[in-house]
């Protein structure tokens, strides 16, 4: 019997939970446009682009190491985020409690 091992470059089924746990109430609410995925030989990545903007703007990456990197892209590529696991690296969406300014009144 052949085993095949799992490229450490891929997104494992745990990490697409992870990922789609996040994106999918983003795209219900239009906040995000699309997600696509992009394999290579050395990265596994999922290209989100926003509404309006034909480019991706975030890159979800998985290296040849097994690493996480979040990208974000506007006027250059910088990293978010890098974490040795999914969950940790896409972290930086977790949604904070929403804080209202002290005298705001609902409504006007």
């Amino acid at each position: 019997m052949t085993v095949i091992p799992f490229p450490a470059c891929r997104f494992t089924p745990a990490d697409l939970v992870a990922f789609y746990r996040i994106a999918l109430p983003k795209c219900s609410r239009g906040a995000w446009a699309a997600v696509a995925r992009q394999t290579g030989r050395h990265h596994d990545r999922l290209l989100i682009s926003l509404p309006g903007i034909e480019d991706p703007v975030f890159i979800f990456e998985r290296d040849v190491s097994g690493r996480y990197r979040l990208w974000f892209r506007e006027g250059g590529t910088r990293c978010i985020g890098s974490a040795s696991t999914a969950e940790e690296c896409l972290g930086v969406w977790h949604a904070a409690p929403v804080r209202r300014r002290s005298g705001a009144v609902p409504g006007r």
